[in-house]
């Protein structure tokens, strides 16, 4: 991973930020590559990108893992961010996932192919606001929101968009409404489901573990594997970072109709999430 120029002196920080789970893709290995990128990806304020759900993304019962949607909204707010010349290497800063939240209409099928559709409704505060919309064959199957925080690379304090003249171009971009932002979780009686020593396979390039691999460690939590229903509304806040070694304790509870779920190592939250599942389809009336 090529070495992120130190920022300005221009720029204010707020508070320390206590840790976060950082953003890995937002990074290229050289200048000649990010121009070939962004001759391929105009500066538009609407990016469009199709995915398949290929069977490294099905699960035991045929669908589409909650970690797809992770993957591929990773994926398409990497590519819009340096679309519009906002990534790590223009700002000098590191991105970080704060809070996103999906909802499906139905699961999501082997070979499907899914359009996502993603754009910036606009700023608050220190957080950057990103939003998604989801279609199969031009039909609407569900939609994302997510908030997001910039770092400084050598002392993780928080940069706020106000300290970036670049963040007038994402707000000259914005487009819809700015929605509500997502809530803090919590619930008050939770046991313990199991404990995850953290690996290889977890890590991302900043060696903590993955947001995406997160969302697969809430899954376990679930017991998907065994469920009736699939997660038709998936919520994740992102505390703290989990390094390699780690002994990372997966606890669940309920909050209201949903199934609350919480990583936490020594005795540290490290992420939190609240997941709504809804009945599979009857395969004779097909999905709507």
């Amino acid at each position: 991973m090529p070495t992120i120029p130190a920022p300005s002196p221009r720029r204010k920080h707020s508070s320390r930020l206590p840790c976060w789970i950082c953003f890995p893709a937002l990074s290229f290995p050289c200048s000649a590559n990010r121009t070939f990128f962004r001759r391929c990806i105009p500066m538009v304020d609407l990016l469009t990108r199709e995915y398949e759900v290929n069977y490294s993304h099905i699960d035991n019962r045929s669908i589409a893992r909650p970690s797809f949607l992770w993957n591929i909204m990773q994926d398409a707010a990497t590519v819009h961010a340096e679309a519009l010349h906002i990534g790590p290497l223009d700002l000098r800063i590191v991105w970080v996932l704060s809070r996103m939240k999906a909802r499906l209409t139905r699961p999501l099928l082997p070979y499907e192919r899914l359009r996502c559709e993603t754009w910036c409704p606009g700023i608050k505060g220190a957080s950057w606001y990103r939003s998604f919309s989801f279609f199969v064959d031009n039909k609407p199957v569900g939609d994302a929101q997510s908030m997001w925080v910039t770092l400084d690379p050598e002392t993780h304090r928080i940069v706020r968009p106000s300290a970036f003249p670049e963040a007038e171009q994402y707000l000259h971009t914005s487009r819809g409404e700015l929605f509500a932002p997502l809530p803090k979780l919590s619930c008050d009686n939770v046991r313990l489901h199991h404990v995850h020593e953290v690996r290889y396979s977890d890590l991302d390039v900043n060696n903590h573990v993955n947001n995406v691999r997160a969302v697969e460690l809430i899954s376990d939590a679930l017991d998907l594997h065994r469920q009736p229903g699939f997660v038709s509304e998936l919520q994740v806040n992102y505390t703290a970072e989990t390094a390699c070694g780690e002994s990372l304790s997966l606890l669940t509870g309920t909050a209201g109709s949903a199934r609350y779920i919480r990583g936490e190592a020594d005795g540290k939250t490290r992420f939190e999430a609240l997941a709504t599942l809804s009945p599979l389809p009857d395969p004779k009336e097909g999905l709507v």
